[in-house]
């Protein structure tokens, strides 16, 4: 045990939070947590590196035996393991003064120590369970069990208030501090990703998002401060929340790796290359070096989606009660030093929703990850072959214009009429 304890307290000096002179306190501190510990008699054979979250399930088997911890109360050990982490989690002006160091050195260095100061303290989950790549319209799609579960509380996990609040894990919660033009932003990361350093970005003001070009260009400045990660909104958890946030993380992502299919001009943007992307939903890739022709592109893009009407495919501009119902999901990012938007082409009709037996599989159901390529099921489903039929069919079923001869004539069609 006197391992265990040695390796825990250099864990928390090594986060940055604490110095050397502080081991006799932190030795100190366990103890007034967990109780005594007694010193092996016999050797015990001990691997030779152990994770923070073996260390911890360590010295929480202490604190049971100690009778300081009740083995049946699940809260009381989530509480102290968030509180003994919490000696592996430096203060937020210490973590952001860290995070801007490793910044002025390279943009992923910072990211690095960021996610892994948060894997090493339990607060985002460390890896995916089993996963799987299945096949869907000649591209590749990851199904991986998930275990999501909402947070249970009493506060907006945008809002930084949320962070070091309660007893469980936004104790742990640390925010990355920015300025966008003026305005004051967080970011951090999601406690149960859906993909690789799956991130969050929000502004400090408790709101909802409008639709905008000021909302691109946001979107676009921060992909110029992360160029390794890509940035997206997702409506559908717009929806649901009342303070709105976009979402972003790696860069490898099964859409992004597909090839455009058909090159196409827009008129009046000579500089910006479009083209159709190999991918069973409808998406339009655009390229330039240019900020400002992107934004007018996707400005212009957005307003011909909204007035497209094709009836012989149920794709509507309006409802009945004469409402738009078609929108483009951005996902931005930087390659080969060039500005990169992959546009989802939206049609809110009932004809492109998903099903409820397919939304009972997700482990978000409101969110627009499995369109990028990544399906998150709860984890007590296994992945078989009709669980994957109903993947396929629900994600072909959310593509505007299908990857069948008609569709696929009549999205050229739309990209014509530009």
């Amino acid at each position: 045990m006197e391992k265990y304890i040695n390796d825990f307290i250099n864990l928390a000096i090594g986060s940055g939070g604490w110095m050397i002179l502080d081991r006799i306190y932190l030795r100190n501190r366990l103890e007034s947590l967990i109780g005594e510990w007694q010193k092996e008699n016999e050797e015990v054979e001990m691997p030779e590196s152990m994770s923070s979250q073996e260390i911890v399930d360590k010295l929480l088997n202490v604190a049971i035996k100690n009778n300081k911890l009740d083995s049946q109360n699940k809260r009381d050990i989530e509480k102290l393991q968030s509180e003994l982490m919490e000696f592996l989690t430096p203060p937020p002006s210490v973590v952001n003064a860290l995070f801007s160091q490793h910044y002025d050195n390279l943009p992923h260095e910072a990211t690095d120590y960021y996610h892994l100061l948060n894997i090493n303290n339990g607060f985002i989950k460390s890896s995916f369970l089993r996963a799987e790549e299945i096949e869907m319209d000649n591209s590749n799609w990851v199904i991986q069990p998930n275990s999501w579960a909402n947070i249970d509380e009493n506060v907006c996990q945008q809002c930084f208030e949320s962070e070091g609040f309660g007893v469980l894990k936004n104790r742990l919660k640390r925010i990355i501090r920015m300025n966008l033009k003026g305005e004051s932003w967080g970011f951090s990361y999601e406690q149960t990703p859906l993909f690789h350093e799956h991130s969050q970005f929000f502004p400090e003001e408790h709101s909802q998002f409008e639709i905008s070009r000021k909302l691109h260009e946001t979107m676009l400045q921060l992909v110029e401060i992360y160029p390794h990660y890509f940035i997206s909104f997702d409506p559908l958890k717009d929806k649901v929340k009342h303070h709105s946030s976009f979402f972003g993380g790696k860069k490898n992502l099964p859409l992004f790796k597909e090839e455009a299919t058909h090159e196409f001009d827009i008129p009046g943007f000579v500089t910006v290359s479009a083209a159709l992307v190999d991918w069973p939903l409808s998406v339009i890739r655009l390229k330039t070096t240019s900020k400002k022709n992107l934004l007018n592109s996707i400005e212009y893009l957005n307003l011909r989606w909204q007035q497209y009407s094709y009836p012989s495919l149920d794709i509507l501009a309006k409802n009945e009660s004469g409402e738009v119902t078609h929108s483009l999901i951005p996902i931005f990012r930087i390659e080969d030093n060039m500005y990169v938007a992959d546009l989802i082409l939206v049609d809110e009709s009932v004809a492109f929703n998903r099903t409820v037996n397919y939304e009972n599989l997700l482990a978000d159901k409101f969110s627009i990850v499995d369109q990028l390529g990544v399906i998150n099921i709860k984890e007590d489903f296994e992945i078989n072959d009709r669980l994957k039929e109903i993947v396929a069919e629900n994600i072909l079923k959310q593509s505007v214009f299908k990857n069948t001869p008609e569709g696929e004539t009549a999205f050229i069609r739309f990209v014509d009429t530009l």
